[in-house]
C-alpha cells in the first residue's frame, strides 16, 4: 500500500494483524502494531484481543498480562471478548484458578458471561473428564439465564466417559429444550 502512495488506514492494519495472528507470526504482529503507532492510530480492543489471542496460544503467557493490564489501565475497553479469550486460554492451558478468578471478575467489570464465557470454562473441566464439575457449571450457566448452544452440548458431551453420562446429559438438554426449537445436535 505504501509503495503504491496510499496510507495505511486502521482497517487495513487489522486485517494484516488477523492474518500474521492466524499464523502466529508474533514479530510481524508486533511490528504492525509499531507502525500503528508511528501512524498515530490507537489500536482498540479488536486489535488488542487479537494480541491476546495470539499470545495465549503461542503460551506466552507474560505478554498476554501485559496486553491485559495496558487495557484496564488504559483507554482500551476490555470486554466481555477479552474476557472469553482469557478464560479459554487459561482454561486449554489447565490454570483452573487463574480461568476461574477471571470468571469471578466478571461481575465487578459490569461484564455478563455469555455462551462462549460458560462454554469455555465447561470446556477446560471437559478436556479432564470432570464430568460432576462440568454438571455443576452447566447448570449454573441455566440458573444465570444463558442457554447453551450446539458448542455447549458438544463439550458437555465430551466430558462424559460412560453410556450412563451421555444419557444424561442428551435427556438434560433434551428436556431443557423440549418446547424450545433449538439448532442442537444432538
Amino acid at each position: 500500500m505504501k509503495r503504491l502512495g496510499i496510507t495505511p488506514t486502521m482497517k487495513s492494519h487489522m486485517l494484516l494483524l488477523c492474518a500474521y495472528s492466524k499464523s502466529g507470526n508474533v514479530a510481524k504482529c508486533e511490528d504492525i502494531l509499531n507502525q500503528m503507532h508511528k501512524s498515530g492510530l490507537k489500536p482498540d480492543t479488536f486489535v488488542l484481543n487479537s494480541m491476546l489471542n495470539l499470545y495465549g496460544r503461542l503460551g506466552q503467557f507474560d505478554k498476554m498480562e501485559e496486553v491485559l493490564t495496558a487495557m484496564q489501565k488504559g483507554s482500551y475497553g476490555a470486554d466481555i471478548s477479552t474476557y472469553n479469550i482469557l478464560i479459554n486460554v487459561y482454561g486449554r492451558a489447565g490454570f483452573f484458578e487463574r480461568m476461574e478468578e477471571l470468571f469471578r471478575s466478571l461481575v465487578a467489570k459490569r461484564l455478563t458471561p455469555d455462551v462462549v464465557t460458560w462454554t469455555s470454562r465447561l470446556s477446560a473441566y471437559s478436556r479432564k473428564k470432570l464430568y460432576t464439575r462440568c454438571l455443576e457449571i452447566f447448570e449454573e450457566m441455566i440458573d444465570a439465564a444463558c442457554y447453551p448452544d450446539g458448542g455447549t452440548a458438544k463439550v458437555l458431551l465430551s466430558a462424559c466417559s460412560s453410556e450412563d453420562q451421555i444419557e444424561e446429559v442428551t435427556t438434560l438438554i433434551r428436556t431443557m429444550h423440549k418446547d424450545v426449537r433449538t439448532d442442537l445436535p444432538i
